[in-house]
């Protein structure tokens, strides 16, 4: 067991129940649970910080502590060469999706960074960025993965690139409009999102307050309502993590959002990130009210959530603490995900609706 997972396990098990002896995790454990239907997962991050491969984390963002927090409980890659360890990173999400049944498919995701007026990349203001090219490449090393671009609208060749990576296969553009510095209700971006419409992609955006990769420009970005434009426009709409985080004089954000799903039916969340302890309340309502996941999508944020922070056992009333213990020994991340929304008794369906609201995923790789 690497320093990394034994971590993890101490934090994740010992804290809730001070259980030293769970540390252990089973390749092959009873809890494994799996839908009968395929399974979408729309939010799958690639990591990376090799600059061969287009990467770049800023001076600032490997101080962070984000990043040091993160590198103590999720395998980010061993190597001594940043070439390694991207590789090694990449080498550990495919001997997971393995394991995953035949009808997975994940949309492995880039990040944009900042632009300037002028709609030049601004690297002294990027906190990383993790580029398209970058994706295509990984994602077609595994039929199992499609990929997700990433596109700054104030970017001087925005449109450009939306056309191009849409012809070499990207299904969604993704945001996280609070570190991209985007407002999705700036009328200067309509032609972008004109083009998602008439290239059938789909926008994945963060919604919500941002603080798991931390540099936020401006947390009113994620404010929810700022979506209306796009969906106005007729853009089909993922809201990753439901908004769930932080508000304003309207009410929280998440609340917002599931009042929203009334008004615009091209509107849909994901439900990443939720599995966190100061989340995990917002996935608690949604569990207790289950006409929303025909809504929802499922989303991993593989691996940016698999810390001490996410434990089985924060929903304890929900499932028995007999069923949380067989959880917390599944090694591979991604099944216990999985598993774990099985025992909470969230809709199949629900694991499925990524190919219904992603359409272009149906025949990503055929």
């Amino acid at each position: 067991m690497n320093r990394r997972r034994f971590c993890r396990n101490i934090a994740a098990v010992a804290l809730p129940l001070s259980a030293p002896q769970l540390f252990a995790r089973d390749e092959d454990p009873a809890g494994v649970r799996l839908p009968s239907e395929p399974i979408a997962d729309v939010h799958v991050h690639l990591l990376g910080s090799n600059p061969a491969n287009g990467c770049f984390l800023s001076k600032r963002f490997q101080k962070s502590f984000a990043l040091k927090f993160s590198r103590l409980f999720v395998d980010l890659g061993s190597g001594v060469t940043p070439e390694e360890q991207d590789r090694a990173y990449v080498n550990r999400l495919m001997k997971m999706i393995a394991e995953l049944p035949d009808s997975w498919r994940g949309v492995l995701l880039a990040m944009d960074g900042i632009y300037d007026s002028s709609g030049q990349l601004d690297l002294g203001e990027t906190l990383f960025l993790i580029p398209n090219d970058y994706i295509l490449s990984v994602a077609s090393e595994n039929e199992k993965l499609v990929p997700g671009a990433s596109i700054n609208p104030y970017r001087k060749d925005a449109l450009y690139e939306l056309e191009r990576v849409a012809s070499l296969g990207a299904v969604v553009v993704k945001w996280i409009p609070n570190t991209m510095g985007i407002d999705p209700s700036d009328k200067q971006i309509v032609p972008f999102y004109q083009g998602l419409n008439e290239l059938g992609m789909v926008l994945l955006t963060h919604a919500g307050t941002e603080y798991a990769v931390g540099g936020a420009v401006d947390q009113k970005l994620g404010n929810p309502r700022l979506l209306q434009l796009p969906l106005e426009e007729g853009v089909t709409v993922i809201a990753a993590h439901c908004a769930s985080g932080g508000g304003n004089s309207n009410g929280p954000y998440f609340r917002q959002f599931l009042q929203m799903l009334d008004d615009f039916p091209n509107l849909y969340g994901d439900i990443s990130g939720l599995s966190l302890l100061h989340k995990s309340s917002s996935l608690r309502h949604l569990i207790r009210n289950p006409h929303y996941f025909n809504r929802l999508c499922y989303g991993s944020d593989f691996p940016l959530y698999y810390t001490p922070a996410t434990s089985p056992f924060y929903f304890l009333g929900l499932i028995s603490v007999s069923k949380a213990l067989e959880l917390q020994r599944i090694e591979n991340d991604l099944l216990r995900d999985i598993s774990t929304l099985m025992e909470l008794n969230a809709p199949q369906p629900f694991f499925r609706r990524g190919f219904e609201v992603v359409e272009k995923l149906r025949t990503a790789g055929s």
